[in-house]
Parts: C-alpha cells; structure tokens; sequence
C-alpha cells in the first residue's frame, strides 16, 4: 500500500497542490486516490501506475514551475564556469605529476589505483561541464559554449555537437518511451528486430559495462535507425545540414584527439597510453553509464506512450540521487538532476537552489532516492533485466520492482 501523501496526491487537482506550495500548510490528505481509466493499456507495476498516473491537465505547468525558481538561478557567471573547469584540470595534473614521480618505482602498484579512479572521475566531471556548454548553461556567449565543450569533449573522445543534437532530444522526450534516446524500455517489435550478441547485451544490462558508452557513441541505443552513429555526419540522428555541418565539425575534433593517441602510442607503447589514458577513460565511461542509468531507472517510475505523455510529467520521471562526498567532485550532477530536466539552462551551480523552489509545487511526483548507490545500482539493474521489454501499444509502463527467484 501506498503512503498517505503519495495516495493523496492523485485525488488533488494541479491548484489544490500549487496552493499547498503557496501557504506552507499540508491539504487534509484524506481522500482516496482514483483508479487508472479504463481505456488505459497498462503494463508492468499495475499497484504503481494507479497510485503514480497523472493525466497531463493535473501535472504543473513549466511555467508555474519556473515562477517559483530565483531569476539568478538562470543567469550563468562564464567566469564561475570556467573556475570549475580550472578546477578539475589542476586535479588532472597533479594526479598525472603523481603517476610520473611513481612511474618505475616501487611506489607504482600503490598509486596507480588512486590515480585511476580519481582521474576517472576528473574525466567524468569534464565530461559534466562540457555538458553545460551543450545546453548552453556554461556561458551565454555561443562561441565560449562551443570553444569550452570542443575542447573538453574532445579531450574524452566524445564528438561534442553529436552528443549534444541527440542529448537535446533525450531531454524533449524523457519518460516517453517512443520517442526518448536512451534507456527507454523497448516495445516487443522494436526489440524483436535487434539481432544477435546485441539482443543478449541490451537483456542482460552488460550495456552498462566500461565498453557501453563507446559503443553507443558508434552505433546508438535500440533499433529505430539503420545508421545511429554519432561519428558519421550522414547518420539518421542528424536531420538537416546545419546539424551535419557542426557533426563535421566535431568529428574532426575528435579526430584530432585520436591521432594524438595514436602518435603517444608510437612514440611510448601501447601499454604506457592504456594505463594512464585508457583506465581513466573506462572509469569515465563507467560513471557516465551507471550516472545516467540511476537517473532515470528505479522502480515505480513511468514511462508513457506519447498520448499521455508531456514534458513536466516525463521528466519528473528522472531521479535525484546523491553519491556523497563524491557529489561536489562531479558538479552536483546527481542531487538536483530532476531539475536539470525540468530547466537545462540552468549552471549545475545554481540547480541545488532552483531544486528547493521546485519541489513543493511537483509534490510527491518528485522522484528523491536516499538509497545507497549500491543498492541502487542492484535494484535498478534487477529491475530493467527483468523488464527492459514491454508490449506493444502500451500506454503507460511503471518500473516494477525486482522479483526474487525460486532459488533465492
């Protein structure tokens, strides 16, 4: 059985719950939540979806929402910015001064673990900032945008304007499992026509693995398009030539990064660059797959047919999460990631703040974990293996929670 709170907030219209937000004092939360209409083809957690559905009129507008956030939330300082990125090149180098003072000595196998993770981090953190610029959050001069997320992008081997064109349209069509980019559940049609090694990976979330995101870079998610490469600028994820003119772009970018790869490989070996570029690399890769996969897999969310989706309620399907002392190191991207949905265009320095504004308004349907990582991350995974697949023409789909097997 549902909470109270949660079960009362189905019955109350969107000016019940604003006028709540408005004078601080709790509705009598008595009523009894109503069933899911009958029309609706569900799937996955029935107990759930009726609990947690929503038609469109009773979700709070973007703009009653963005009232309530302090206009400076949505002013980015480029000076700040950059401090941040200066930041997390000053820990690049001292970690990489670190591994070549050790480098040959008896104090190599010590360090080479710390210097791994926490330059695997400061990779996933420039990774963080880059992804300001592609919002246009990190600065409001276009050009800084663009010159900072080349740079940065470039330097984790990701084609900067590729990424961002097919992010952009990840966060148009969160919780909307026909049209979302990645991590969506896959209707038994679309999922029927993935062919072989990929079938096994996508069912058993090895996807998630340190090869997942490069992999994704070079072919995408799921099997909507023939061609989804974010290295080809011919690829169907691009729609017009402005777009394929700026994946040119970027391509060449990441281009220039490989060959400079290359070149270290020739002149000091294959082993010396997979140890102190390739591990951090494979760490990166695996925070941004385990990140983005917690954002917007846990039980009891929903994903919805485009029908009864819309854009506050699909993206109030993502999930906050904090990673503890970790957090600051990765710019906050976990604490106030559901806002960062909401509102892209505002810094991940100011998201913390513009969070607290918004989550009286949204209510319970603003999705907070306190689990620990960990046990998300098992959650998760159990969950999606279990129901990464659903039937076709569903409406709305709520995460079921993992089931136990007989041998467990």
């Amino acid at each position: 059985m549902a909470p109270p709170a949660i079960a009362a907030l189905d019955s109350y219209s969107r000016e019940e719950l604003l006028a709540e937000a408005a004078v601080g004092t709790p509705l009598d939360r008595t009523k009894a939540a109503p069933s899911l209409p009958a029309h609706l083809k569900v799937a996955g957690d029935l107990d759930v979806a009726a609990k947690r559905y929503r038609t469109n009129d009773s979700v709070p507008t973007l703009a009653e929402l963005k009232r309530a956030i302090p206009a400076h939330c949505f002013k980015p300082s480029t000076l700040r910015s950059l401090s941040y990125v200066a930041r997390d090149f000053v820990a690049l180098a001292a970690l990489y001064a670190g591994a070549y003072a050790t480098h040959g000595t008896k104090w190599s196998s010590l360090y080479l673990p710390f210097f791994w993770f926490f330059a695997g981090l400061f990779f996933w953190a420039l990774f963080v900032l880059a992804h300001d610029c592609g919002h246009g959050s990190f600065s409001r001069s276009k050009t800084v945008n663009s010159i900072v997320g080349h740079t940065l992008n470039s330097f984790i081997l990701v084609p900067y304007h590729s990424w961002r064109i097919t992010h952009r349209d990840h966060h148009k069509n969160t919780g909307n499992y026909e049209r979302d980019e990645i991590f969506y559940p896959m209707p038994e049609s679309e999922y029927a026509g993935i062919k072989g090694v990929a079938k096994w990976v996508y069912s058993n979330t090895f996807f998630l693995a340190c090869f997942g995101y490069p992999i994704y870079l070079l072919r995408g998610y799921g099997n909507r398009k023939q061609n989804a490469s974010h290295l080809s600028p011919a690829s169907e994820l691009f729609v017009n030539d402005v777009e394929r003119s700026q994946v040119t772009l970027s391509v060449a970018c990441w281009w220039v990064m490989a060959s400079a790869l290359a070149f270290a490989t020739f002149r000091y070996g294959a082993g010396i660059v997979a140890v102190y570029y390739g591990v951090p690399y494979l760490i990166y890769c695996t925070w941004l797959l385990v990140v983005t996969f917690l954002h917007h897999t846990e039980p009891g969310t929903m994903w919805y047919n485009s029908e009864n989706w819309n854009y506050v309620k699909g993206n109030l399907q993502s999930v906050d999460r904090v990673y503890g002392w970790l957090e600051n190191l990765h710019h906050d991207i976990g604490s106030s990631h559901t806002t960062h949905h909401l509102f892209s265009a505002i810094p991940h320095y100011h998201l913390r703040g513009a969070a607290a504004a918004v989550k009286p308004l949204a209510g319970e349907m603003y999705n907070v974990s306190d689990k620990p990582v960990w046990t998300a991350l098992w959650e998760a995974f159990a969950a999606w293996s279990q129901s990464h697949v659903i039937p076709d023409g569903t409406d709305v789909f709520a995460i079921p929670a993992p089931t136990r097997s007989k041998a467990e």
